[in-house]
């Protein structure tokens, strides 16, 4: 927020929240402001993972008329793990093998389970390792749908999704990476108490309170750098983060991080700031946003960003928002 008054020839507004918003006639609106009558809004804000939830409809409807950083459809997409892990996989990238299930069809996980011996159950938009089960044969499975179904019809999610247990010798060879604007900050591995092991050969990070935390810098392999890089092009958010396990002599990634570790300790660890890489990343939105080019709605003007465009028209600009970042709104001055 200091370094932003430097920049010329835009207005910044703050304190434009998307969660306290609301939507008139397909215009978002923070009090009297109608953020629609910018010219990018930027924002990042912890939210329900509802996919119907309030926020994520406010940012789809916002970026009908205007870019939002990060792009909603894509922020959807990599806050889902079983769409997350589909777009990775069909880009080449190694995920563990996946299979979702109807929650009336748990039948069809039989062969698989008999072919993988066994799984894990993870919701499709969970987080911290909360409700993570290793599943280990289909009368489990299977019993857990009959208890679902006749205690919490009316809010299950509906699907389950089954992840073929990439085994490992334990908290060692999990590996955390921090990525902003498609350059990796550092890596950092979780303390051994942020770790529950479900049988002799797989772990799980388990953080009950979801509070985050407890972490430690660390080398990152060239393996796992590109790994990461390639995973944040394909899903071309700017601020991101992936779990990475080594897994019989290979990496995979096995969870995308929406909201990224930013810790201002490990930043500084790695001869950074987390206010200067974010000031250089709004900095790149400007100067897109200036050029004003015709063929930016279609193509990324820089590799390895948010893949979210700017128009080419005047107006305004960026907004942002509290809680646990200022939102941004930028308004072109003429």
């Amino acid at each position: 927020m200091e370094l932003l008054p430097g920049l010329t020839d835009v207005e910044f507004l703050h304190k434009l929240d998307i969660r306290r918003s609301c939507i008139r006639n397909g215009k978002v609106y923070c009090g009297e402001v109608c953020l629609n009558d910018l010219d990018l809004y930027i924002w990042h804000a912890f939210m329900a993972r509802d996919p119907v939830g309030y926020t994520l409809e406010a940012l789809h409807t916002l970026s009908l008329d205007i870019p939002v950083v990060p792009d909603p459809t894509r922020f959807s997409t990599a806050l889902d793990k079983y769409r997350a892990h589909l777009r990775l996989s069909r880009a080449g990238l190694p995920v563990p093998d996946t299979i979702l299930l109807g929650h009336h069809n748990t039948e069809a996980a039989v062969p698989v389970l008999a072919e993988w011996g066994r799984a894990l159950l993870k919701p499709r938009r969970g987080s911290y390792g909360q409700g993570v089960l290793l599943v280990e044969d289909f009368a489990t499975l299977r019993d857990l749908a009959g208890y679902l179904e006749n205690t919490l019809a009316a809010t299950r999610e509906g699907t389950f999704l089954l992840e073929r247990v990439c085994p490992s010798s334990g908290p060692a060879d999990w590996l955390g990476t921090t990525l902003v604007n498609g350059t990796l900050m550092y890596g950092y591995r979780k303390r051994s108490h942020r770790f529950t092991r479900l049988s002799s050969d797989v772990w799980k990070v388990y953080d009950p309170k979801g509070i985050g935390g407890d972490v430690d810098g660390c080398e990152v392999p060239a393996t796992h750098v590109r790994l990461a890089q390639l995973a944040q092009q394909v899903l071309g958010l700017p601020l991101v983060g992936f779990d990475l396990i080594v897994s019989e002599g290979r990496p995979f990634i096995v969870d995308e991080n929406t909201f990224p570790g930013l810790y201002p300790d490990l930043f500084a660890a790695a001869g950074r700031s987390l206010g200067r890489e974010l000031f250089t990343f709004v900095q790149g939105l400007i100067k897109d946003l200036s050029a004003n080019r015709p063929e930016a709605r279609e193509t990324p003007t820089h590799p390895g960003r948010s893949g979210t465009t700017l128009p080419a028209r005047p107006g305004r600009a960026l907004a942002d928002q509290e809680e646990p970042g200022t939102p941004i709104g930028v308004r072109r001055r003429t």
